[in-house]
């Protein structure tokens, strides 16, 4: 199946470009100074600027009342932030900027707090909240996915319901520094994902958002990266493994499973090269990218397994700031020259929408091999650089199938950069942003609303996505 959408070679160039931007702009001078608490009014005052200047999924509502929309939220929630502090700033800044349902826009929090305060605050926080029995007691309920035992590679935490709460309890753990009872984690349900307060091994209280995904398997843990927390009903203490593995299910059909795009690249190349006979002679190649929520732009080498035809390049837009100028600079002198140097030169006016940056096009001849049908896999995890593999392998192949749930829809706007709040104190907010579009016709023709519709929809309640492929494969 010939995929007509949007078929974009520059999204691996704006992914790859996600694991440089975070180390740009994390120590600017405070303006308030780093041990005081943080201002939030202040911090909020800080972001909504940030966001005007910055967000080009913001400037392009300009005029609309869409923007009207935004101007009067932003009001009402200046209002709330006078008595927010600390983690709490973070949890209220986050979801004033769920407004905008995309999950490239967010804030984090590293909090940097004095010894003196972290004493005080261990005495605090280390003391066992429940005893083994009465945590065990709450394990019975199990309505909620999140609800049950789980590992971070160092120790068991029990997540349990307690009235609207959803409270981690440590079990086990292979640190000498805390008792089984500590609370680690609590969190309250928003949608489909949770948020609240975590705390670290070195007893700083974060905010935190928590996605469940692959159907249970684990937790992702968002704190300005990924902490992923494995299921461990046993009580096995180990660690979420992100490595992507090949397998041989019949003569026919081939699976390789790739959990994250955040891995090595090169490892990721070595996996296709030490199986390259048994990919190119396979049938059916199935990709099962479920719970994969992003990374890098590394799967090409994989592409080129099936690709057929050439996979064109579409310019989006770019916002004009300071902040994005300093962004794209840092590409220049690289290997992509050639490609922001002409966009700075349109970035010279502060303020105005300009074409992004221009790719060339990418061809692949058409593959001697026995690949007859390659089906992806997918669920609503699926998002960033998984969405972006989808469309990039759809853009190169008319063998390209999915099958499973829509995806998260987080592609639309991309290429983030990350910038510390000055006025957050001592709590180290930092805000990321995407600097551009996928496409220009991104407001009425993007994913981040319905996510990436699968070819053949497959429930969580009927057949399993790898059956219903395997299913339509033979029958087709």
């Amino acid at each position: 199946m010939a995929f007509t959408k949007h078929s974009q070679y520059t999204l691996f160039y704006l992914l790859m470009a996600l694991s440089a931007c975070s180390n740009k702009h994390v120590a600017p001078q405070m303006t308030v100074r780093p041990n005081h608490p943080c201002q939030c009014i202040d911090a909020f005052a800080e972001l909504t600027q940030k966001l005007e200047a910055n967000y080009i999924g913001l400037a392009l509502l300009r005029g609309t009342d869409a923007y009207e929309a935004y101007e009067a939220r932003k009001q009402a929630y200046a209002l709330k932030m006078a008595d927010q502090a600390n983690y709490l700033c973070t949890a209220t800044l986050s979801d004033f900027l769920s407004h905008f349902n995309d999950g490239h826009l967010f804030v984090w929090d590293a909090p940097r707090y004095d010894t003196s305060f972290l004493e005080k605050q261990k005495l605090e926080l280390v003391k066992a909240e429940k005893n083994r029995a009465e945590i065990d007691q709450l394990l019975l309920d199990r309505r909620d996915p999140i609800v049950g035992k789980w590992s971070d590679g160092e120790s068991i935490f029990a997540i349990v319901k307690e009235d609207t709460a959803f409270n981690g309890y440590l079990l086990k753990t292979n640190r000498k520094d805390i008792e089984p009872g500590f609370l680690k984690i609590s969190l309250s349900k928003r949608g489909n994902e949770y948020q609240g307060s975590y705390i670290s091994y070195t007893y700083a209280k974060r905010y935190v958002r928590v996605g469940i995904h692959k159907g249970g398997d684990y937790l992702k843990l968002i704190m300005g990266g990924a902490t992923r927390w494995q299921r461990s009903e046993a009580e096995e203490i180990r660690s979420f493994d992100a490595n992507p593995a090949v397998e041989k299910i019949s003569d026919v059909h081939t699976l390789i499973t790739i959990p994250s795009f955040s891995i090595d690249a090169g490892g990721f190349k070595k996996l296709l090269k030490d199986n390259h006979e048994l990919i190119n002679g396979t049938q059916h190649l199935i990709i099962d990218i479920r719970g994969n929520t992003g990374g890098n732009g590394i799967y090409f080498p994989l592409i080129r397994y099936f690709a057929n035809s050439t996979l064109q390049s579409k310019e989006g837009y770019v916002l004009a700031s300071p902040d994005n100028i300093a962004y794209f600079k840092q590409f220049v002198g690289f290997l992509y020259s050639s490609t922001y140097s002409p966009l700075l030169n349109r970035m010279k006016d502060t303020g105005k929408i300009v074409d992004g940056p221009k790719y060339k096009d990418r061809k692949f001849s058409a593959q001697k091999n026995g690949i007859a049908r390659v089906s992806i896999l997918t669920d609503s995890s699926c998002a960033s650089a998984a969405e972006s593999f989808i469309l990039h392998a759809k853009g190169a192949s008319d063998k390209v199938m999915t099958f499973g749930m829509p995806t998260r829809g987080v592609i639309d706007y991309t290429s983030v950069n990350v910038i510390l709040l000055k006025n957050s104190g001592r709590q180290y907010i930092y805000f990321g942003y995407p600097t551009g579009t996928l496409n220009k016709e991104i407001l009425t023709d993007g994913y981040n609303q319905t996510g990436i519709i699968p070819d053949v929809h497959v429930s969580s309640a009927g057949d399993s996505p790898l059956e219903a492929a395997i299913k339509h494969f033979e029958r087709y």
